[in-house]
């Protein structure tokens, strides 16, 4: 029996409730959802055929390290329906690391320090159109539009593709329960098979078409193959930035101390944005199944059960965090699971760090933000995905400030 953090020589049976992380009450209660689970040890809910839940930062830190127990080729969602499966995200070494080097090569540190001069052009106008506008729904006016323009430039898809993505995505969050993932994102696959065709008959100077001669082990990527990296591409590339960027507005927008200290010492950016990953985990949680049987604290899980991540509830852990349901820029919380941990963790990190930390800078040339009504919450999309569908925002002044 493998030990995962803090096992005891008493084993006792977990806790079993009806956790459900696709209904929408869950995101309406799910801070104090994830703190009672906190409290019962270990937790399995009786939905979706089974599955346990691990919330405390230590266990879901040490079980998102152990990728030889905790598999990630039964698919990283619950349930997972189907054998369709996302790449690189559900598979596991060795083949993850040939999957994953085709998104770390385009998201290098070197590769995102030359993207940041268009990053802060893009990003500057963005805010300069919602001040002038004054303001609106920060969702789709900055929040969505942010990272799916950046998709343009970093991937190579067209406009049209880009247009398209958000609704289709949201499309396939509703079907997960009940259809297979290839099902669900059926008509985001033909957008991508669309887009292979046209690089391969354009062949454009971008990303996408360095990606049309990739090799995995040795041999020609598939088609198959392509369509699964670049949806994860499409999908992470732009959700988890969204839902970060809505959250980081949200908090200033809504404390006039947490604004008026950024404003007066701009060097806190970076530790604003951790802060708020680390409060507003923009990817709730990720599934993962176990090769093996392991003890997580007391609580023995048998080999072939689902395990959810639940990276939201550990990174508000008060076993780690001292007031972790406050916003305090001097903790230092950079360690936090928000882009989650091991070999799994979103090779996008820096790229999405780099938008927040411009969004901030530019929102620092135009007056002080105001929440204009209160957020909208939908629920966690997928299962996984939660931030302010919605975030009404007007500005103190009309007039940009120097």
């Amino acid at each position: 029996m493998s030990e995962l953090v803090g096992a005891t020589a008493e084993s006792i049976d977990p806790a079993v409730c009806p956790f459900d992380h696709h209904a929408p009450r869950t995101a309406q209660q799910v801070w104090d959802t994830y703190a009672d689970l906190r409290s019962r040890d270990t937790a399995r809910s009786d939905l979706y055929g089974g599955f346990y839940v691990l919330t405390r930062f230590a266990e879901v830190r040490a079980a998102a390290r152990d990728h030889a127990t905790f598999s990630s080729a039964g698919g990283h969602r619950i349930p997972a329906i189907g054998t369709g499966r996302s790449l690189p995200i559900d598979v596991d070494p060795p083949r993850h690391a040939e999957y994953r080097r085709l998104f770390t090569d385009r998201v290098t540190p070197a590769s995102v320090a030359e993207l940041e001069p268009f990053l802060r052009r893009l990003i500057g106008g963005l805010v300069r159109e919602f001040h002038k506008a004054g303001g609106g729904d920060f969702v789709p006016d900055v929040a969505l539009a942010m990272p799916l323009a950046v998709l343009t430039e970093v991937v190579g898809f067209s406009e049209e593709t880009v247009s398209n993505l958000r609704r289709l995505t949201e499309q396939s969050w509703t079907r997960v329960t009940d259809a297979s993932l290839d099902e669900a994102r059926r008509e985001l696959r033909e957008v991508v098979q669309s887009e292979i065709a046209r690089h391969r008959s354009e062949r454009p100077s971008d990303y996408l078409t360095t990606m049309l001669s990739a090799e995995v082990d040795g041999r020609a990527i598939e088609d198959d193959e392509l369509e699964r990296i670049l949806l994860t591409f499409a999908i992470a590339g732009h959700e988890t930035t969204a839902n970060a960027a809505a959250w980081l507005v949200h908090f200033i927008a809504s404390d006039d101390t947490l604004q008026l200290a950024l404003r007066n010492d701009p060097t806190l950016i970076p530790a604003y944005v951790e802060e708020s990953l680390r409060l507003g985990t923009p990817a709730q949680a990720f599934a993962r199944e176990t090769t093996g049987q392991v003890e997580v604290g007391a609580c023995p899980i048998p080999a072939g059960e689902r395990v959810l991540l639940a990276y939201g509830a550990a990174n508000r852990d008060e076993r780690q965090y001292d007031r972790p349901e406050q916003f305090d820029v001097v903790r230092g919380s950079r360690g936090h699971l928000a882009f989650g941990f091991g070999i799994h963790q979103c090779p996008g990190a820096l790229l999405a760090r780099t938008e927040l930390r411009l969004m901030l800078d530019a929102l620092l040339s135009v007056p002080p933000i105001r929440s204009d009504g209160p957020p909208q919450f939908d629920g966690l999309m997928g299962g996984i995905h939660l931030g302010p569908r919605a975030l009404p925002i007007r500005f103190d002044s009309a007039e940009v400030t120097p």
